[in-house]
């Protein structure tokens, strides 16, 4: 399990798998799915991932995310982001009950940069997809598909994770600089 990004909803915690390769092929858990557990009853379910989501998974190209505005508490669920090839497509659960999924988002990402490879990717504010590659960090309005580079970064690891302690975005504070942001990548 990727522990490291739960996502509470309906009462419970949620953890994505982490298509560990050690899993043989006939083993339920060899493909992608999510672990739920319920705080009020203390009951544990499964909920299965999109079929598309199932194909070419891989340990660090899914995650799930807080979907819908803080605040609009009957349009929050879960979402589901995949990144293969450099296509992001999104998820969200529409149906809790039979783990009913529709699909939200399908973008390639085509970079200035070089031999573009995504670090780490995040769902924030419930819709804004954010990334990190080599150099930068780029944003993607999940509902207006509007893309603009946020700011550049010296990070050299071979993964990056974004980790939110505040379901919103706020400012960076009193003297803190930041870079114009760009209408395309």
């Amino acid at each position: 399990m990727k522990f490291d990004m739960p996502v509470h909803h309906n009462g419970a915690i949620h953890f994505i798998s982490n298509c560990a390769s050690s899993i043989k092929g006939n083993s339920p858990y060899f493909l992608p799915y999510i672990m739920s557990y319920n705080f009020g009853d203390g009951k544990s379910r499964m909920l299965r991932v999109p079929k598309e989501a199932n194909m070419s998974s891989h340990d660090r190209d899914m995650g799930i995310f807080k979907w819908g505005k803080v605040g609009k508490h009957s349009n929050q669920s879960i979402c589901l982001v995949k990144l293969r090839k450099h296509v992001f497509t999104v998820w969200v659960l529409v149906n809790y009950e039979t783990s009913l999924w529709k699909k939200v988002f399908h973008m390639k990402v085509v970079s200035k940069e070089n031999d573009l490879i995504v670090r780490g990717f995040a769902v924030l504010n419930g819709d804004l997809l954010v990334f990190a590659t080599e150099k930068k960090v780029y944003g993607i309005g999940l509902t207006d598909m509007m893309i603009q580079e946020i700011c550049q970064h010296k990070c050299e690891c071979n993964f990056l994770r974004f980790i939110s302690y505040s379901d919103t975005l706020r400012t960076c504070g009193i003297g803190a600089e930041t870079l114009p942001l760009s209408s395309h990548i």
